[in-house]
């Protein structure tokens, strides 16, 4: 059977796995017996060859999990095929080769929460690039229209990471990450505001930790420890890549970096050079993108921006409207669309840091 997609384990909150950070109430008694049941289903889309999909879904019951995953899988077009027509599960049957290095991953981020902006997924792919003894390497393709390819009938030629909104029931997924043959990973996270909300009563999602986690699965690596099995060993355990959400967890364990280290081992393809590219609100870390990647939020940004004339710089970011300066004591500005006259800004100063207002998303790659 072709195997032109194969779908790696999602990331899903475990109440049990919650259990010791927020304390449950008598009104939670229900969820704080949920587990992590792994779902594999033989699916395929009209005319498409037949796939084996892995669901890992936080439920009460195996069969409230079946029911979740099922639904998921009918909500982006996939129909069940009898078990007997399907292969066995192959988890991540392939690597990325060194002449694929460094791997490009754009963001859509239609439909993302409030809260998350287009740095998580930069900051994420700063972690993954950033293992001194391993030589895999992200490239951030800025903002992009493509959405992952699991909601389209096959691959697009680009690596996505893109929102939409998945049924939330008794149980939830966060994301999904899928696998083509043709060489090209996706993210799909779920917009579904119920997603973020499944650690009780005055605790969300942190997505960041979402995020890095799922794009260790496009990196390459499976879990740190083997889902529903075990028994796990702390260093697996402590991973990024453990089967179960446990709460924020920004950096890379030592588990993870030896899990890069042996799938890509430093010195089989040459290490980009660069220097650091400070990121609003993402603590800075050496980065190997050759290029400036300077992205906006709607409201207040605090950004490095290349060396230049203000307006041709800011036409590549229309979202921005007006930029300002802390200089000799007092603030300088520059407003899209006043007069020249009352500008008081002409040029950035390569490497200074400047306060840029935005009325949406954008984002751009500067040489």
């Amino acid at each position: 059977m072709s195997r032109n997609r194969i779908l790696a384990a999602m990331l899903l909150v475990s109440a049990l796995a919650c259990a010791s950070v927020v304390g449950a109430s008598a009104g939670d008694a229900s969820q704080s017996t949920a587990s992590v049941f792994t779902i594999e289903l033989p699916l395929a889309r009209p005319g498409e060859a037949t796939r084996l999909v892995r669901f890992e879904v936080m439920a009460p019951s195996q069969e409230t999990a079946h029911r979740l995953a099922g639904e998921t899988a009918a909500l982006v077009g996939f129909q069940l095929v009898a078990a007997g027509n399907s292969a066995q599960w192959l988890p991540w049957s392939w690597s990325w080769t060194t002449s694929e290095l460094p791997v490009p991953v754009a963001y859509n981020p239609t439909g993302a929460p409030l809260e998350v902006s287009p740095s998580l997924v930069l900051a994420g792919l700063q972690a993954w690039s950033n293992v001194a003894a391993s030589s895999f390497r992200f490239h951030y393709a800025g903002i992009t229209n493509n959405v992952a390819s699991i909601l389209e009938s096959g691959p697009d030629g680009e690596n996505v990471v893109s929102w939409a909104s998945l049924p939330c029931g008794q149980g939830c997924v966060l994301g999904i990450t899928s696998k083509e043959s043709a060489h090209e990973v996706d993210m799909l996270l779920n917009s579904n505001p119920e997603a973020a909300e499944q650690l009780r009563v005055g605790a969300t999602v942190d997505w960041r930790t979402v995020i890095l986690h799922e794009l260790g699965h496009m990196a390459g690596l499976e879990h740190s420890c083997p889902v529903p099995f075990g028994p796990c060993t702390a260093a697996e355990a402590d991973a990024v890549m453990f089967f179960q959400y446990r709460g924020i967890l920004r950096k890379l364990a030592a588990d993870d970096i030896s899990g890069m280290a042996a799938l890509y081992p430093s010195g089989s393809s040459p290490s980009p050079s660069a220097s650091p590219t400070p990121v609003p609100g993402v603590t800075a870390t050496p980065t190997p993108f050759p290029e400036l990647p300077v992205l906006l939020e709607k409201g207040w940004n605090l950004v490095v921006l290349p060396a230049g004339p203000i307006p041709a710089t800011l036409n590549a970011l229309p979202c921005a409207t007006a930029t300002y300066s802390f200089e000799d004591g007092q603030w300088r500005t520059w407003i899209r669309g006043a007069p020249a006259g009352l500008q008081e800004l002409s040029h950035f100063e390569g490497g200074r840091a400047y306060w840029l207002l935005a009325d949406s998303f954008c984002g751009h790659i500067f040489p």
